[in-house]
C-alpha cells in the first residue's frame, strides 16, 4: 500500500485532480526521487532495497518497458546509499528493521545513464559516451587525486575526465574509478547503470553494432566482473540480450525480466497502489476507466498498471489518453511492423481485435541485430518492450500473448496505420471507399499507388511479403466497414487478403498479390496471373459460403495486383489490366 504525506488528504471529487489546492501533485517530469519523495505524491517502492540486500547478489539486471520506473528506482537506490536518512524514515524500508537501516548512507554511488546514446554514427555515439562517463569520473576527482598512488591510472582517468581518453581508456575507466573511490572512502561503491542496452540498440540500427558490443563487453566486465571494489552493481534496460556477449564476461549476473515473479511489484503500480492513489485524488469512481486503459500488464504473475500513464491521467484531470505513445520514439516497433512477413500481419490483426494468440516465445533474446528476422524472439521483444503481455506461462517455447489494455491498442493502431491516417487527411480514404462501392479497379489502384509512392522508398520494396503488409495497412482504415482476413485457407489454397463487407452497398473483395524480381518482368502478365489464381484455386469459396449462410446477395471483386518498386498494376478481369 502506498504511503503518502498526510498533507492534502481532503478528497477532491468531480475528477479529483493534482491541481486542487492542498493535494500533492503526481511526480511527472522528474526522476529525481530525493526531490519528489518530499514534494509530490510518492508510491513507496523502497522494499526493493530489502530484497536486494537479502539476495546478496553482486550484479543485478532488471529489464522492463520504458517509462515503468527503472530510472526512478535507481535514483531511489542512489539516495538510500549516499543521501540523507530523513528521506527514508517514513518509508517501508525503515520499518523493515535495523539490518536495513544500517545500510543507509554506507556506500558512495557511481551512476551512469545511457538513455541518450541515440546518435546515428559511431563517432557521435562514442563522443556522447565519453561525455557521460567523463562527467561521472569528474564527480570523483578528489578520490582520483588522493585515493591511491598509481600515477599511470591517475593519468588515464584524468584524460577520460577531460574527454581526451582513448577508446581503450574509456572502456577501462569505470573499473579504475571504483578502485580509486574505494581507496579514498574505504568503502566499495555501488555502481548503477541505467538503460545499459541503449548503446546496443543505437548501434544495431545505425550500422556499428560489432564495435559497440566489443566496447560494452569490456566496459561492463571491467566494472562488474569479480570487482572487489564494487559493493553491488545494478543495471536496468528494456531487453535481456545475453547471447550477444556484452554480459558474457560477468559471473552469472542475476537477471530479472517481466517473466520472473521476483521483484515484479517494484516496477509499475499494483492494483492496491492505484486504488490508494484514486482515493487520494477523490477519483475512486474512475477506477474502472483507469483499469481499462492502463492495467493488464503481467510481470511474473503480478498485475501491473503502466505507472507513467496513470500519473499523467491524474495530472490531466482524469482524462484518459494514450500517454505512453508520446514518451519517446517508437522506431523499434515501427521497424518490426514494416519487416513482418505476411503471416505475422494476420497475427497482429487478431491481437488488435482483442484476441490472444499462441506465439513462439523465448525468455532470452538472441543477438540483437537478428531479432527482427527471428520469429522465435520477435514476440519476446514485444513483451519485453511492453507492447504485448503474456496471457499464460511460457511452455515448450510458446506462450499466449495479447494486447494488455486500451492504451496499447491505440499505440498498435497508430504505429501500423499512421501513414494511412495522413493519407486520410487528404480525402484519399473517402475516394477509395467510393472506388470500391462503384466497383472501379482503376480508382482503387490509383489511390493505392499514391499511398505506395507516398509511404515507401525504393529500399523498402523487396519481397511479396512487404507489399502484403502494405496493402493490409492501407485497408486497415476500413475496419468498421469490412472484416479483413489475411492468408486464410479457402478453396484449394490460401488467398492473400479478403474483405467481407459489413455495410450495405459494398461488395466483397479478394486480393492476390505478386511482386516482380526484376524491372524487365511483365507486370501486366504478373497481375493477370494473380487474378487467374483467384479463380483456379477458388479463393472466393469461404466468402460465398458466408454470404449463403447469412442470406446475403453480394458480388465479389477479384483483384490481381503486381508490384515492382513503386509501380503497381491491377487486374480486375482477365481481359485487361489497369496501370496505376
Amino acid at each position: 500500500m502506498a504511503k503518502v504525506a498526510n498533507k492534502g488528504r481532503k478528497q477532491a471529487r468531480a475528477g479529483g485532480t493534482a491541481r486542487r489546492a492542498g493535494l500533492l501533485p503526481p511526480p511527472v517530469g522528474t526522476s529525481d526521487w530525493a526531490t519528489f519523495s518530499r514534494d509530490s505524491y510518492c508510491v513507496d517502492k523502497t522494499l526493493i532495497l530489502k530484497d536486494l540486500i537479502d539476495s546478496k547478489s553482486r550484479v543485478v539486471l532488471f529489464t522492463r518497458p520504458r517509462r515503468f520506473g527503472k530510472t526512478t528506482t535507481l535514483e531511489m537506490i542512489r539516495a538510500f546509499y549516499e543521501g540523507e536518512a530523513s528521506l527514508f524514515r517514513d518509508k517501508n524500508i525503515w520499518a523493515a528493521g535495523a539490518k536495513y537501516r544500517k545500510e543507509q548512507g554506507k556506500h558512495p554511488v557511481m551512476f551512469l545513464s545511457f538513455k541518450d546514446i541515440k546518435q546515428t554514427t559511431a563517432e557521435e555515439a562514442f563522443t556522447r559516451l565519453a561525455a557521460v562517463i567523463g562527467g561521472e569520473v569528474a564527480r570523483f576527482a578528489e578520490c582520483i587525486e588522493n585515493g591511491w598512488g598509481d600515477e599511470a591510472k591517475k593519468r588515464s582517468l584524468r584524460r577520460v575526465m577531460n574527454r581526451e581518453g582513448t577508446k581503450d581508456e574509456l572502456s577501462e575507466s569505470l573499473g579504475l574509478l571504483s578502485e580509486a573511490v574505494h581507496a579514498f572512502t574505504k568503502k566499495p561503491p555501488v555502481i548503477l547503470i541505467d538503460e545499459y542496452d541503449q548503446p546496443i540498440t543505437t548501434a544495431s540500427t545505425n550500422g556499428f553494432y560489432d564495435e559497440m558490443c566489443t566496447f560494452m563487453r569490456v566496459f561492463l566486465s571491467g566494472a562488474l566482473k569479480d570487482n572487489k571494489h564494487c559493493h553491488v552493481g545494478i543495471m536496468t534496460g528494456v531487453l535481456r540480450v545475453a547471447k550477444e556477449g556484452i554480459l558474457s564476461g560477468l559471473n552469472n549476473p542475476a537477471v530479472w525480466t517481466v517473466f520472473e515473479p521476483e521483484y515484479s511489484q517494484y516496477f509499475g503500480f499494483t492494483e492496491d497502489e492505484v486504488a490508494e492513489m484514486a482515493r487520494y485524488y477523490g477519483a475512486e469512481d474512475k477506477l474502472p476507466e483507469i483499469k481499462a486503459w492502463y492495467d493488464g500488464y503481467d510481470f511474473g504473475g503480478t498485475e501491473i498498471y503502466n505507472p507513467w500513464s496513470v500519473l499523467r491521467y491524474f495530472q490531466c484531470n482524469c482524462k484518459p489518453d494514450a500517454y505512453w505513445l508520446d514518451t519517446s520514439s517508437n522506431d523499434l516497433i515501427t521497424e518490426i511492423v514494416q519487416e513482418l512477413p505476411f503471416d505475422m500481419e494476420a497475427t497482429l490483426h487478431k491481437l488488435m481485435t482483442g484476441k490472444s494468440v499462441l506465439v513462439p516465445m523465448a525468455k532470452e533474446l538472441g543477438p540483437y541485430k537478428q531479432i527482427r528476422d527471428n520469429e522465435n524472439t520477435l514476440y519476446t521483444l514485444l513483451v519485453s518492450a511492453g507492447y504485448l503481455k503474456p496471457a499464460g506461462e511460457v511452455k515448450d517455447g510458446e506462450c499466449e500473448v495479447m494486447i494488455p489494455n486500451y492504451e496499447l491498442k491505440q499505440v498498435f493502431y497508430s504505429e501500423i496505420v499512421q501513414k494511412v491516417r495522413s493519407f486520410d487527411k487528404n480525402g484519399g480514404i473517402v475516394a477509395v471507399e467510393r472506388a470500391l462501392r462503384e466497383r472501379d479497379p482503376f480508382l482503387f489502384g490509383k489511390y493505392l499507388a499514391a499511398y505506395l509512392k507516398e509511404s515507401v522508398s525504393f529500399f523498402d520494396t523487396a519481397a511479396e511479403g512487404f507489399y502484403h503488409g502494405l496493402v493490409l495497412g492501407f485497408i486497415a482504415c476500413f475496419r468498421n466497414r469490412f472484416v479483413v482476413k489475411s492468408n486464410r485457407e479457402s478453396g484449394e489454397g490460401r488467398y492473400d487478403i479478403s474483405m467481407r463487407p459489413l455495410v450495405d452497398g459494398m461488395p466483397g473483395v479478394v486480393i492476390e498479390l505478386k511482386a516482380a524480381d526484376e524491372e524487365t518482368e511483365d507486370l501486366d502478365a504478373l497481375a493477370r496471373e494473380a487474378r487467374r489464381q483467384i479463380d483456379t484455386r477458388e479463393y472466393t469459396t469461404e466468402m460465398l459460403a458466408d454470404f449463403a449462410a447469412s442470406g446475403e446477395k453480394r458480388d465479389i471483386l477479384k483483384f490481381g495486383m503486381a508490384f515492382y518498386k513503386k509501380n503497381l498494376v491491377v487486374c480486375k478481369n482477365l481481359r485487361g489490366t489497369t496501370p496505376a
